[in-house]
């Protein structure tokens, strides 16, 4: 006898994932997206998981409203625990979610996270058109415990004030209890100023370039219409 599932106790009210078990699995699940149920799955560090369900609308506001470092509660079976939704796998052709990813945290164990920049602040050099401000890197990968988490990086762009200067990952200063996880990247530049004449340069010769070629390639078409005529005039 199939498992009924109680969509409507899978609820994000107060922010809480309220999870079922799953006994659903491999190709039978289709039935359960029928139902309006989305399938999950749940792991730790540990390498431990379990199979559950979700309701198709916790799962749209979860693909909606969160990001790499937001953190919710979920309670399975009793038991209480903090997560984060690590990935969705959409049906490549609706784009709707087929599964759901989530990965339950250790708030005493350090975990690697991914931390998006955000710029503040006016770049004279940007203000006075004497550059383009260039966004190279949008995020970082940290590892912190979740007691020592935060949504964001601020990165100041008012000391850009000329073309040429750069802020690399290195210049910034990490908060209190986060780590680099990789130190190949401490001279990866986040933002840089792009000379603004220099960029309209490049971009008209690549313009000409582009027509150039263009013209030579309409050239060429109508030399091998001319020929083609030629021939069948001849014969």
């Amino acid at each position: 006898m199939q498992k009924t599932y109680n969509s409507a106790i899978l609820s994000l009210a107060m922010k809480k994932l309220i999870l079922q078990k799953r006994e659903l699995l491999g190709k039978k699940v289709k039935s359960l997206r029928r139902e309006g149920l989305i399938p999950a799955v749940v792991y730790n560090a540990k390498t431990e998981s379990f199979n559950t369900v979700l309701s198709k609308n916790d799962a749209q506001w979860l693909y909606r409203n969160t990001t790499s470092t937001t953190i919710l509660d979920a309670e399975y079976e009793g038991r209480e625990f903090k997560f984060l939704v690590k990935e969705f796998d959409l049906n490549s052709v609706t784009g709707e979610i087929n599964h759901v990813s989530i990965f339950e945290i250790d708030e005493n164990a350090p975990m690697v996270f991914t931390i998006p920049f955000t710029l503040v602040g006016v770049s004279p050099a940007v203000k006075n058109n004497l550059g383009i401000l260039v966004n190279a890197l949008d995020s970082i990968d940290v590892k912190c415990q979740l007691n020592k988490l935060q949504p964001e990086i601020e990165i100041d762009i008012s000391t850009l004030t000329e073309p040429g200067q750069t802020i690399t990952v290195e210049d910034i200063t990490l908060p209190e209890g986060m780590t680099l996880i990789n130190d190949d990247i401490r001279t990866t530049a986040i933002v840089t100023i792009a000379d603004a004449q220099k960029v309209e340069d490049a971009l008209k010769a690549d313009q000409e370039a582009a027509a150039a070629e263009a013209a030579e390639a309409a050239e060429g078409e109508e030399g091998e219409s001319t020929e083609e005529s030629t021939e069948e005039t001849a014969e």
